[in-house]
């Protein structure tokens, strides 16, 4: 298990934590110290106590009170991977009107925007050069604020659906999740789960906020800027490895969603 701290001020902090299923430590969460929301990089079952299990993945943004205890389940060999922020206790009562420093949600849908934000703070936390306080400051808080009005303007509809149809959802998640190559059909998912195309279609969209193949989608270029930050493999490999039906595909896809093209976010040339 490894947690470090990226950054901190008096205002925020940044850290990255990672911890692999072998470890003694890995399904036994113990409880967090501060208030934090997560940005996971992989997929894994996170079930807070006295609350049904939920796949964190890249398509989410989780939310985490002080004192709160939770398990994980892997999904991947990789583990738990992610980078959290936090921000002080005066500045998050702030942000959520609440003398208690607290959230109100376990997760909601993270926003492409939103994504992209994340990673460009972090691409100047972890640049060799000395990052501006003062511009993190801003950019974390701003992040805050993004998510917390989105948040609300969602309503809360995300967290309060049928409890059986979400573990539907959430099953379906793990099943798209365990390879993001392979392309199930709307048929093949519904058999797995043992539902109807219809149902599952109309369902997923319901509580998910988006359709079975957005998601998916999601899924997939938001794993792909780890690979594009971190090596250098061909674009067309990856495109095939992510599951995309060409190179032109993958790349209209990704700039559909994050208003830049594959290479170009390759080369760093958003940061």
């Amino acid at each position: 298990m490894s947690e470090t701290l990226l950054f901190k001020t008096d205002l925020i902090e940044v850290g990255v934590f990672v911890v692999n299923p072998q470890d003694p430590c890995f399904f036994e969460a113990g409880f967090v110290e501060s208030p934090i929301i997560v940005f996971p990089k992989n997929s894994i079952w996170i079930q807070h106590d006295g609350s049904d299990p939920f796949v964190a993945d890249p398509t989410l943004v989780n939310f985490y009170n002080k004192g709160q205890t939770y398990k994980r389940y892997a999904i991947h060999q990789s583990g738990d991977y992610c980078h959290w922020f936090k921000i002080s206790d005066e500045l998050l009562s702030e942000a959520v009107a609440s003398e208690r420093h607290h959230f109100n949600a376990q997760n909601m849908p993270c926003p492409a925007p939103i994504f992209l934000q994340h990673l460009v703070i972090l691409k100047q936390v972890m640049a060799e050069q000395q990052p501006d306080a003062l511009t993190l400051e801003e950019q974390v808080l701003m992040l805050f604020h993004e998510l917390l009005s989105q948040h609300k303007r969602q309503d809360c509809l995300f967290y309060k659906k049928q409890a059986r149809h979400k573990r539907l959802i959430e099953a379906v998640k793990e099943t798209l999740q365990s390879d993001l190559s392979v392309n199930l059909s709307l048929q093949q998912l519904s058999k797995l789960h043992n539902t109807s195309p219809f149902h599952l279609s109309r369902v997923f969209k319901s509580i998910n906020g988006q359709g079975i193949n957005q998601y998916r989608t999601q899924q997939r270029l938001r794993s792909l800027t780890l690979e594009l930050q971190h090596n250098q493999m061909d674009l067309i490999d990856l495109a095939c490895d992510y599951g995309f039906s060409s190179h032109s595909h993958m790349s209209t896809s990704f700039k559909q969603s994050f208003g830049i093209t594959p290479s170009d976010f390759q080369k760093g040339i958003i940061f």
